[in-house]
């Protein structure tokens, strides 16, 4: 009999481990399809970047482009697309957070 409820016991984990697998891979589609707008100081630069780390657009204002060198303009677009990175991991972060939430020690089991 206790090989019964063992063999259901590790069956039943397979099954929650194919399940998170496959909401992994949702997320992991949605995320990458994603885009989020990042700016550098005083929102001059902005860059567009997909969740899979893809930029896809970079907006320049014209008043940047008059005031600043192409020095000052390359440091504007740098800040604009690493806030946009950042942002991306903090999507990611928050859309795993109920997948790592499920999969902790003790969640379920």
């Amino acid at each position: 009999m206790e090989n019964i409820d063992l063999a259901t016991n590790v069956d039943a984990l397979m099954e929650r481990i194919r399940g998170q697998q496959a909401n992994i891979e949702r997320i992991q589609r949605e995320l990458e399809a994603t885009e989020v707008v990042g700016a550098s100081r005083d929102d001059e630069v902005r860059v567009t970047v997909r969740g899979n780390g893809q930029v896809t657009g970079v907006d320049l204002d014209s008043d940047a482009l008059r005031h600043n060198d192409a020095h000052e303009l390359g440091e504007l677009v740098k800040e604009a697309v690493n806030d946009a990175l950042r942002k991306v991991a903090e999507a990611g972060s928050a859309r795993f957070q109920p997948v790592i939430e499920a999969a902790a020690p003790g969640a379920g089991l």
